[in-house]
């Protein structure tokens, strides 16, 4: 993702080409719908609002005991891909909870400061970071040394904070991703040989062109080979040789066949790279027998985009090809479906050891009908190619989305019933990590409205509180489906009313054009289905639900429930209402929250002796666009079945000390309590009285550290 000023330069550049790339508007589609709304929630109040709820440097919860056998991260050996699976190299299925750290972050963030916020992380529930915006022109530093006169010579010092970002989050169990490019810009010390004149003219001037361009190419490898062959001191191990690097991407939102194909055609003013277009798509045609006219046609689905395809495939076996050479043993991704792409984009993604998604959400998914249109999570659920483990390195319902809130557990439950692996927020940061003067769109650390559900959804997805699908369906797509239309969520009912029933696997063909291109293949005892145009929900309804019973979104009251035996919570206008699972009651008068009951002690909630309860709504700054921000205190009684007569509701400050004790009584089986409770805060505990057993710390979280 990019900057605010990149973003614009972006859109630019896109318009110049004659198209636009959507993400540039997601600011403003995060607020779409939001005026109709408006006047369902209540007013902002500051003077009954929590001020300053979530602290920057400080976690309400210790999840740390999560990563307990991963201290240090790599301990278990390197991560591979198997079949659709990732795992580890002593056998151990792998599962990451993720996010990004980017940009300023990385290199502006002070040391001791970095240590703190790896435990930070770790507390949090995060076993994962991606390191991104390493090498993107507009942040200063980055990796490539600013004074030097050649720009491939690497900054040092910027090494240095990387090197030290790696070794501590190592130390707290948390793995790595690195991109190998993302935001380079070729620069005229860069000595290009080709094409240089229409490459230093042009912003984001890698995409696209790298794919034609031999010279670019050649910086390209140069770069993966310094980046991965540099040795951490502190961790004595080349980027390349440590198996807490569990992925590799190649290059950042850079496609031909959707995105950046445009900009080798003759009206665009690049005449060196439109020849070397012209001759190849000229010879590709005569080749296969394809009418140059249409393969010549980029914005057009059709033959081109099996051209297309084509070139993706051979920039990647160059790339890849140079990364086993020198030693790399992590998976790799080669680009990332993104951007509203048809699917006509993921055949030279399989040239990948995984498929890599980007999917960002706007304001009121919860409510959208998936027979009429799509949310963020149906994306993401394209890309799940048969046979791929399918990585989310960017997910987002960015600040300011009033109800961002609802995501975190939105994504982890659908992640977990369809078997979707590492998926990554962007941003835990893209700034320094410090006391924040203002909301951001592009670091959530210090939001409680996306931070908050954060060790919520850790758990469920890593411990597995939500079942996987018991039903696959395989979308076997023809070679006409896959390219001669627009085929997306956009336009496909099946993908839409699919994705949050049954686990859903799309099925490449095989094409002839396109020997590399392996058919995928339908897993065992998959429905094979042939029509992306079928509305898989029952005729009438106004909700989708697994088919596992435990995950319901009501798209008509705007709800999701999540009822298994380890998690349970419900999601989105809840107030006024009275919402059941299996063993809870949830009776709230604040319009619009999500409030959860999760298992720490691993044991069904109405066995449990340790649940966290989280309760968060809306967050906005506090004034005039200033932090500290401002949370919505979610108020109503839960009434929750129980075996345990000795649970205390604890409520839980920013550093997750305990600020206030409240005994409960347990009244034929059931446990009621009201929130909120204690001062300030969206965390509790339910525990078992200090009589019990006091957990140790490798067992069950204690209360956080003192502020760092």
């Amino acid at each position: 993702m990019r900057s605010r000023l990149a973003v614009v330069l972006a859109l630019a550049s896109m318009i110049a080409l004659g198209f636009y790339r959507e993400r540039a508007f997601r600011a403003a589609e995060a607020q779409t719908g939001a005026p109709a709304v408006e006047g369902r929630y209540d007013p902002v109040n500051p003077s009954r609002w929590f001020r300053g709820a979530l602290a920057w440097n400080a976690s309400p919860v210790d999840l740390r005991f999560l990563n307990k056998d991963d201290r240090p991260a790599g301990r278990r050996g390197f991560v591979k891909a198997v079949g659709d699976q990732m795992v580890f190299e002593d056998g151990t299925p792998a599962r990451f909870w993720g996010g990004n750290l980017a940009a300023y972050a990385l290199f502006t963030t002070p040391r001791q400061t970095i240590a703190a916020q790896a435990r930070r992380m770790a507390q949090l529930g995060y076993n994962l970071m991606r390191i991104h915006h390493h090498d993107s022109s507009w942040v200063h530093p980055n990796v490539f040394d600013a004074k030097s006169k050649n720009a491939r010579r690497l900054d040092v010092d910027a090494f240095d904070s990387l090197d030290w970002w790696i070794k501590c989050l190592k130390d707290e169990g948390i793995y790595v991703w690195l991109d190998m490019q993302v935001g380079r810009q070729i620069e005229a010390r860069d000595h290009l040989e080709f094409g240089a004149a229409e490459l230093l003219k042009t912003q984001s001037n890698l995409a696209g062109f790298c794919y034609y361009n031999p010279d670019v190419q050649r910086l390209m490898k140069e770069f993966q080979n310094q980046y991965l062959s540099h040795v951490n001191p502190y961790t004595k191990m080349a980027y390349k040789d440590d198996p807490a690097v569990i992925g590799v991407l190649l290059t950042n939102e850079n496609d031909l066949a959707h995105h950046f194909g445009n900009r080798m055609l003759p009206d665009k003013g690049n005449p060196f790279h439109t020849a070397l277009f012209t001759k190849d798509y000229k010879a590709f045609a005569k080749e296969h027998g394809l009418p140059e006219s249409k393969v010549f046609q980029t914005w057009m689905a059709g033959p081109s985009k099996i051209y297309l395809g084509e070139i993706e495939h051979r920039f990647n076996k160059a790339l890849v090809g140079d990364l086993r050479a020198i030693g790399v043993r992590a998976p790799i991704a080669t680009t990332n479906y993104w951007g509203a792409s048809p699917l006509f984009v993921l055949p030279s993604l399989t040239d990948g050891d995984v498929i890599d998604v980007h999917s960002y959400g706007k304001a009121e998914e919860l409510s959208l009908d998936p027979r009429r249109e799509p949310g963020f999570v149906h994306w993401i659920g394209a890309a799940q190619v048969s046979g791929k483990p399918l990585t989310i390195t960017e997910w987002n319902v960015p600040y300011p989305t009033v109800d961002r809130f609802t995501s975190p557990l939105y994504v982890a439950s659908l992640a977990a019933l369809q078997g979707w692996d590492a998926p990554m927020i962007y941003n835990y940061s893209q700034d320094k990590l410090q006391q924040p003067g203002g909301p951001s769109e592009w670091s959530s650390f210090f939001d409680p409205a996306l931070t908050g559900v954060m060790p919520a959804a850790a758990l469920l997805y890593r411990r597995g509180h939500v079942s996987p699908a018991k039903k696959t369906f395989h979308l076997a797509l023809t070679p006409a489906q896959l390219f001669d239309r627009d085929l997306s969520p956009k336009t496909s009912a099946t993908i839409r009313t699919l994705v949050e029933q049954s686990r859903l696997t799309i099925g490449l063909p095989a094409v002839k054009e396109l020997p590399w291109l392996a058919p995928s293949k339908p897993p065992e005892g998959a429905v094979v289905i042939d029509d992306p145009d079928r509305d898989m929900l029952p005729q009438g309804a106004s909700e989708v639900r697994s088919d596992t019973g435990e995950l319901t979104r009501d798209w008509n009251q705007g709800i999701q429930f999540i009822d298994t035996a380890r998690t349970q919570s419900v999601s989105g206008w809840i107030g006024g209402k009275e919402l059941k699972t299996a063993d809870a009651r949830f009776q709230f008068r604040t319009k619009k929250a999500v409030v959860a009951l999760t298992s720490i002690d691993d044991q069904p909630l109405d066995k449990s002796r340790f649940i966290l309860v989280t309760a968060v709504a809306r967050a906005v700054p506090s004034d005039k666009n200033h932090t500290p921000l401002l949370s919505e205190p979610v108020v109503g009684t839960v009434d929750l079945k129980t075996e345990v007569d000795d649970l205390e509701l604890l409520a839980l400050a920013a550093d997750g000390k305990v600020v206030s004790r409240l005994a409960t009584n347990r009244i034929q089986g059931v446990v009621s309590f009201t929130l909120p409770a204690g001062r300030g805060t969206h965390w509790f505990v339910l525990k078992s009285r200090p009589s019990e057993a006091k957990p140790t710390p490798d067992q069950s979280p204690q209360p956080a550290s003192a502020p760092l």
